[in-house]
């Protein structure tokens, strides 16, 4: 096991990555790892599932590794600070130098050449049992196929990389070749993967935190509807091979998961150990203590503004998409009530809304509290961050927090969109969207809120549903995106479908792009007061920086260019190789 793991750490740091590794290359067998040197045993599979697991967790624990998440328009980064190369990516001007740009190529490809490891070598494992085999198999697929539907959506055409050989002149493969990849991945992912797991490291308080079928089958139908829209536009066949995915994830009783009854639970400390909506996602741990070698996550720092004066702080919410979000249970569990600015436990703290003038101006936007978590490695303490409270008294920017990247209310609303993107409807699409609009608006995961009662001021007062019956196919499609959007907003730790991805695929961030160049004015009640808010984002786009199609695709980083010069293309010249 120890040197499964040595040889395992040694392939993954040196390729593509170090340029320390040329002597590496150099010896034989000339940048080749063979698979026999590693899987000896049978004990050495679950090694080699640990460490690509390990891989993948560096690659979902901050901003830095979901930056594409800044392309759209519910997040935002802070107006000056040391924020200048997430405020490229919030602005969609990024520079090939721009080293989230690099941190975020290097930690998807790590974890694709970990999966290589596993694909090219563990058949030949000896004595191995064949569910064993699988398992590894399913797991490695699944993740090659989640870490390269994250990179073709950011940069466009990528290398493809199947094998263990070390190949700096790799040319480009189209979008349509990556995508291909990407669904006969997740569907060896399908077949190999069990419905269920048991027993540690595989499940967790009896919930599964490894890729199952369902995580493979949500992943597709969340694949097939990207693949309808921009760029491949595939249409309506697949919108309709996204929506009979997802309705196999929906129907299916084996599956361990289910709505919370309410959407602050979703991100909770309470239920971190026992998320039951999670069909997968990360899970990080304090046992090994804190530090970027660590199996801790960044937690609450990316969010929290008396954070900033150390240059912590990344991202907050945009002013425009808090104005438009519906009030209500989901939106209270989205954003921060309060803005901290001192105080003690002894002496009482200071707090104030986030437009309240005794907030510095620099720090007076929402912000996001899905990220809020405190940093207390006991779990039986089950306290939620307060954000009336400072940031020292409850984090010291390490926590366990578990990263959700898929939810089954986004399969709803996935489903739901599929349909009505297909130019149909149907009664079960539109109650599975009422369900997660019931719930964001304080009713519960029911069906058919016009069934609910509830007692008002001596009478009881009957409820409708927010999307009826009758809705055409179109409405149904927009009312699922905008939903998805408001469930997904402001999570991008791990997040497989970010609000940017959404705007992507439907090729819309030229709209939230020319919102931001036009700066308007927002407006909204203050709840306390009643009085009228008027406030604008606290930075735009340049007026004379018009809308490129090129922005739609980050740039390659500077440091695999100079590795690979077939890599060096210009921005538009993406455009010939989408099919």
């Amino acid at each position: 096991m120890k040197t499964l793991n040595s040889i395992i750490i040694i392939l993954i740091s040196c390729l593509l990555t170090m340029a320390s590794c040329t002597d590496f290359l150099k010896e034989e067998p000339l940048g080749r790892i063979m698979s026999d040197r590693a899987f000896e045993k049978p004990s050495d599979i679950e090694g080699a599932v640990n460490v690509l697991y390990r891989q993948f967790g560096r690659s979902q624990f901050g901003i830095t590794e979901f930056i594409m998440s800044m392309m759209g328009d519910d997040i935002t980064t802070h107006v000056a600070s040391n924020k200048a190369a997430i405020r490229e990516w919030d602005l969609w001007n990024i520079s090939t130098n721009n080293d989230r740009l690099q941190w975020n190529w290097e930690a998807k490809y790590l974890t694709i050449k970990a999966a290589n490891f596993i694909i090219n070598g563990v058949e030949n494992t000896p004595d191995a049992k064949r569910e064993d085999i699988d398992y590894a198999l399913g797991q490695a697929h699944y993740l090659r196929a989640y870490q390269y539907f994250c990179l073709v959506r950011a940069f466009g055409p990528l290398p493809k990389i199947e094998s263990l050989e070390i190949d700096f002149s790799i040319g480009l493969s189209t979008v349509a070749e990556i995508y291909d990849m990407i669904v006969s991945d997740l569907k060896i992912a399908e077949e190999k993967l069990l419905a269920n797991y048991s027993g540690v490291p595989r499940t967790m308080n009896g919930w599964n935190v490894v890729a199952t079928k369902g995580a493979a089958q949500a992943t597709l139908a969340c694949v097939y509807m990207t693949m309808a829209g921009w760029p491949l536009e595939m249409g309506q066949e697949y919108y309709r091979l996204a929506a009979a995915k997802a309705l196999e994830v929906i129907d299916n009783s084996t599956y361990r998961v289910s709505l919370f009854e309410e959407p602050w639970m979703i991100h909770s400390r309470q239920y971190n150990w026992d998320n039951r909506e999670c069909l997968f996602g990360s899970y990080f741990s304090l046992v090994r203590g804190t530090g970027d070698g660590s199996e801790a996550a960044r937690g609450a720092i990316n969010d929290i503004p008396d954070c900033t004066p150390g240059g912590w702080t990344d991202n907050r919410a945009e002013i425009g998409f808090f104005t438009k979000f519906p009030d209500g249970p989901r939106k209270e569990a989205t954003y921060a009530p309060w803005v901290n600015m001192g105080g003690s436990e002894a002496n009482g703290w200071v707090y104030y809304r986030w437009w309240d003038e005794r907030v510095p101006e620099n720090n007076r936007s929402p912000y996001f509290s899905k990220s809020a978590f405190i940093s207390n490695p006991d779990r039986s303490n089950l306290t939620e961050y307060d954000h009336r409270k400072s940031y020292d008294a409850q984090g010291t920017g390490w926590v366990e927090q578990t990263h959700v990247a898929i939810r089954l209310a986004e399969v709803y609303l996935w489903y739901a969109e599929a349909v009505g993107r297909s130019g149909e409807t149907n009664a079960r699409a539109i109650e599975l969207l009422n369900r997660v609009r019931n719930r964001a608006d304080g009713f519960g995961p029911v069906a058919d809120r016009s069934t609910v009662t509830t007692p008002y001021e001596g009478h009881t007062e009957q409820y409708t549903n927010v999307y009826p019956n009758g809705m055409s196919a179109n409405d149904l499609a927009e009312a699922a995106w905008t939903e998805h959007g408001w469930e997904i907003a402001g999570w991008a730790w791990g997040a497989i479908a970010f609000r940017a991805h959404d705007l992507h695929r439907m090729n819309r961030i030229k709209d939230a792009y020319a919102e931001r160049q036009n700066n308007p004015e927002y407006f909204f009640t203050d709840p306390d007061t009643g009085d009228m808010i008027r406030v604008r984002e606290q930075f735009t786009i340049m007026a004379g920086d018009s809308w490129r199609d090129s922005k739609m695709f980050a740039p390659y980083p500077a440091e695999e260019i100079e590795r690979n010069p077939g890599l060096n293309v210009l921005p538009e010249e993406k455009f010939g190789m989408i099919k």
